[in-house]
């Protein structure tokens, strides 16, 4: 499938009243920060992405190894290494191609495709494979040090000598898969869509609908469940957005998702979590999974940069090739999405809004 093109008018699309008000609204500060890679060459995907903050590396897939993740300093932009992640049937290899990684103790790096995990050490060397008993295995976390892929209802984490642990109300992988497969294909559509991000022993689960994720789920090792509100805005109108893609031999034209609908799911370095995509209004969120409390990041680039992470009071940002273009009076950016050529760093100011306590307090 070809990398699909957006197309974004500068008349966007103004979205329904929020059903949560937001504690701040922030803005992403283009004029200043600093460019960590600026190469024509490149074409990095927004997704599978890892941010090692503590080793300043980025984990990214770019078109230049269609079978390797490569990593990539945070502090001078310079590739590191390439972890290789064939496609095969082996136990290090892919059997279709990579969706997920995530780090994993010790530098190393988690590696998630389909129905397999392969553990990296730091130095990016095939150290464990783990075909996790799942519905699917498309992203993974680190849960307390070992690798875990959501499921159906909860989490299947890595047990000992390689065999899959539940956590959550799933009492077994096969119900697990035959509620989304059989019971509701369309369920299985939309799980496909699913993220995972892990705090310790902590597991947070962001399930896809059409007017994105009303929750994030938490799911303990002790067994404790919970649940986290996501601040949607509402449903889009999104007429001004419109995102055009080849599937089968056909172009598929439609509007542009909602920014919560497939948001990547992290944390910032104060544990709060940090949903972040794009629509035409919004870039994503900054929740207190304590208290609820959240801030809005307001779009004022109309999809021509994507967020990827927060990182103190800054956001790594990701920008992709556009062209301008005049139709029927309007402004509208043709925007060839998932080939990044450039990757900056910006603060976050305060639009309006009051913060929430102890969230970005350098933020002004």
């Amino acid at each position: 499938m070809s990398k699909p093109t957006l197309l974004c008018s500068l008349a966007a699309a103004i979205l329904s009243a929020p059903t949560a008000h937001a504690q701040q609204i922030l803005e992403i500060d283009f004029d200043s920060g600093r460019t960590i890679i600026d190469d024509e060459w490149r074409a990095m995907m927004a997704a599978p992405v890892a941010v090692d903050w503590e080793r300043n590396i980025l984990y990214v897939d770019d078109a230049e190894e269609p079978e390797g993740i490569m990593a990539f300093s945070l502090e001078t932009g310079e590739w590191l290494r390439t972890i290789s992640t064939p496609k095969g049937e082996g136990p290090y290899e892919f059997p279709q191609r990579r969706n997920g990684i995530a780090l994993a103790p010790g530098g190393g790096l988690y590696v998630s495709g389909h129905l397999r995990v392969v553990e990296y050490d730091s130095q990016g060397m095939a150290i464990h494979s783990w075909r996790p008993e799942a519905t699917l295995a498309e992203r993974v976390c680190n849960f307390g040090g070992v690798p875990a892929v959501p499921t159906y209802g909860g989490v299947v984490r890595r047990g000992p000598d390689g065999t899959s642990e539940l956590v959550g109300p799933v009492s077994e992988p096969a119900r697990a898969e035959d509620a989304v497969t059989i019971r509701d294909p369309d369920a299985y559509i939309r799980f496909r869509g699913t993220r995972i991000a892990c705090l310790g022993d902590v597991a947070y689960v962001a399930m896809s609908n059409e007017e994105g994720p009303d929750s994030v789920f938490v799911y303990h090792g002790s067994g404790e469940e919970g649940r986290v509100a996501v601040p949607v805005r509402g449903v889009s109108d999104r007429t001004g957005c419109m995102r055009r893609y080849e599937w089968g031999g056909e172009v598929i034209e439609e509007p542009c998702p909602h920014w919560s609908e497939r948001a990547r799911l992290s944390f910032d370095d104060r544990d709060n979590i940090v949903l972040l995509g794009y629509d035409n209004d919004t870039h994503g969120a900054i929740i207190n999974p304590d208290t609820g409390c959240h801030a809005l990041i307001r779009n004022t680039t109309r999809g021509r940069h994507t967020p990827i992470g927060i990182h103190a009071d800054s956001v790594l940002v990701f920008h992709d090739p556009f062209e301008v273009t005049e139709q029927d009076g309007r402004t509208v950016y043709h925007i060839t999405g998932n080939s990044a050529y450039r990757v900056s760093m910006h603060p976050l100011r305060r639009e309006s809004g009051e913060p929430c306590p102890g969230m970005l307090p350098s933020v002004r």
